[in-house]
Formats: C-alpha cells, structure tokens, sequence
C-alpha cells in the first residue's frame, strides 16, 4: 500500500554544529503550514571509496558525490516507506509566502497537460508523471509537447530578477510575469522537486541498484541534478517544471562559506538575502509573526511592494503548442 506525500529537507551535508539551518527552515515551515522531514547528509569521511558508482567522474569534488548521496538516500525512503509522492527541498531554500496558492496554480496547468483535469487522481498534480522541478536554475522545455502558460500571476519575478539560469529559456514569447508549465527535457539544480513513488524506484534502481544497460542514455556518473535531467531526456523518467522557477534560495547574514555545503566560500560578512522568489517567507518571518495582515516583496521595483497574501488567488490560463507556422492556442482554462 502506498501512503499519502510528504515533504523531506535533504541536508547536502551532516553539519551536526550548523543547526542555524534546521531553526531557519522548521521556523518557515511553520508559518507556511506544512510539516518537514528531514534527511542528513553524508560527510565525506563518511563516504567509503567502494561507494562511489562505477563511473564516477573522479573530477568532480567529494562533496558533490555527498550531495548526490543525500538525494538518493531521500529515494531509499520514499521507496522504504511506501510514500505515493514527496517534496524534497535542499537546506538553503526559500519559498514565496503564497506557495499553496502558487501549486494549486501549477497543478491546474500540469493536470490539463496529462488531461486528467476532469478525473480523480491520488495526486493533485495528476498521476502521470515522475518528477516536478519546482525549484531549479534552468530547464529545457520540450517543444514538441503542450505547454501551459498563466498570464498575470503577482509572484512571477520580472526577468532581470530571475536566477542566473543555465539553460536557455523557452523558445516561445513569454511575457512579463507569466509563468510557464511544460515537459523538460533537462534541468540543472535540484533545490526543491516532487518525485512519485515510482519516479523515487526507477532514480534509485538507475543511480545505485542497476545502472547497467542504461549507462548509454544517463550520465550517472555525474552531480545528481546532471543526472536527473539526462534521466528526463532519454525518457527514463516523465518530467515537468515550472518556468520561472516556483522557488528560490535563502543566504542568512555571515560569512559566505555558510551558505554551500558544496563550494565553500570565504569569511567575508555579507548581510542576509533573499532570491529567486517575490515574497520571500524568510524575510517576511516577523511580519507574520506579528500578525501583520501585508508581505513585502523582495525587490523595489516590485510591481507590488506589499501585498496582503487573502488577495493572491489560483490563475487560470492557455494550453498552447508550438508549430512550424506559430503557437496554437489548443484550451483555455479559468480559475
């Protein structure tokens, strides 16, 4: 029997000395209403040499071979347990205070792609898929697919305060705070992302249990988001995401080398920052805290600086396809 979704916190990295993470991100759970679990990391000490698959690009770091481990060891339980679908979020994340609003948005546009709109399914965003990129740095949309897009969303950063993406963007005209659901055929960063129970078998029989005989079509000696988007490529896995990125990232004040456990960084201070989203929960704590019924935005030039959350509501929109001639208009969907 498979149980209902959860939301797991994948720590890259098992700083038990660093809970600083743990208070930051049980602190905005809670006010966003939502339970996490959590799942350590592997330090690199911990990692023993007979590990490491078997084309494992030695040029990579240790740590990001503790990264990747971390993520698999989230798929072990989501199998182990039995779990239908789950959230999992990197320790570094933040989320904008409207993000149910903002996945009621996206599992509209995602059930009317699998055309599961009228039927009942176990998940909200439909049964037919095997990963959500909801929080990413890039993804390649399929163009020979349907794509939903939803025009006039408040939380859709204008382009100059998107993440530094490294995939091109979508080959069709977006305009400015609309915001895309597609099929991808790849992605890079694995910040936050949804995986059914059947997506978290096939990642773990590919990554560790069997990865003979698809090694030709996966790179899985590779970071586990390299891996993942070459897995949505060949087809191994049904992938969808959202574009712009639903979520974006939270660097609390101090040194820099607080921020990756990947990277590192330097001592130098840096004050406390936001990106990636418009109403960002971790800076927006102590307003709802106080019970303050406004959220500021992140960003001056927001269209909206403040903003009360009651007034955000689910948005409708157009399934479109590209062709050779232009986009077809193929539904329109209202909220």
């Amino acid at each position: 029997m498979v149980r209902e979704g959860r939301i797991f916190l994948a720590r890259l990295l098992s700083r038990v000395s660093q809970v600083d993470k743990r208070d930051n991100l049980i602190l905005g759970s809670s006010v966003s209403d939502f339970s996490i679990d959590w799942v350590d990391g592997v330090t690199t000490d911990e990692l023993h040499l007979k590990t490491y698959p078997y084309n494992w690009n030695y040029d990579h770091k240790p740590t990001e071979y503790a990264a990747r481990r971390a993520h698999v060891n989230a798929m072990q339980r989501i199998v182990k347990e039995r779990i239908g679908s789950a959230i999992v979020m990197e320790d570094d994340v933040d989320w904008d205070v409207t993000l149910k609003t903002q996945l009621q948005s996206f599992a509209l546009g995602l059930r009317i792609l699998q055309g599961t709109e009228q039927k009942v399914t176990a998940s909200p965003y439909g049964d037919d898929w095997d990963i959500i990129w909801l929080g990413h740095c890039g993804v390649e949309c399929r163009i020979d697919a349907p794509f939903f897009m939803s025009h006039n969303d408040p939380t859709v950063l204008p382009p100059r305060r998107f993440l530094p993406y490294w995939r091109d963007p979508p080959p069709v005209e977006i305009p400015d705070y609309a915001r895309l659901t597609c099929a991808v055929n790849d992605g890079v960063c694995s910040i936050v992302y949804a995986v059914s129970y059947h997506g978290a078998q096939k990642i773990l029989a590919a990554l560790s249990v069997n990865p003979t005989g698809i090694a030709e079509k996966i790179d899985i000696g590779a970071q586990f988001d390299v891996s993942l988007g070459r897995m949505c490529g060949s087809g191994f896995l049904q992938c969808f995401a959202s574009f712009p990125s639903l979520t974006g990232g939270y660097i609390p004040a101090g040194p820099s080398s607080k921020g990756s456990d990947i990277h590192g960084g330097n001592e130098d201070i840096h004050p406390i920052s936001s990106h990636g989203v418009m109403y960002s929960t971790m800076l927006n704590i102590n307003r709802i805290l106080n019970g303050e019924g406004t959220i500021t935005s992140n960003w001056d030039d927001a269209p909206a600086p403040v903003i009360s959350p009651a007034n955000i509501s689910v948005t409708g929109g157009e399934m479109r396809m590209l062709k050779e001639d232009g986009v077809h208009t193929l539904a329109v969907v209202h909220s």
